[in-house]
């Protein structure tokens, strides 16, 4: 399963409040001119990949830090599991 997969599989209003996690992490780092553009209350998750990868390039302790977030409790295994897969199957 894709990542893009998985957040697919949010419902809306848990991608917007992911998307919203991300974009609070990247302003108070300085980098969130790249999203600027990006409706939060509309979010795809072909954004929300594009925000993970982000992160994961450029701020790796982002992604553990929206992990605490309540809302994503129920994504993390979806996630997890795709971390892993992608670790093992470089």
């Amino acid at each position: 399963m894709s990542l893009e997969e998985v957040y697919n599989q949010l419902p809306q209003e848990q991608r917007t409040a992911l998307a919203q996690q991300f974009m609070q992490q990247f302003q108070q780092a300085g980098t969130a001119q790249q999203f600027a553009n990006v409706n939060l209350s509309t979010v795809t998750a072909k954004q929300l990949v594009e925000m993970h990868d982000h992160a994961g390039q450029n701020h790796p302790g982002f992604l553990q830090g929206i992990a605490k977030h309540p809302l994503l409790i129920g994504v993390l295994g979806g996630l997890t599991a795709y971390e892993v897969d992608k670790h093992f199957n470089k």
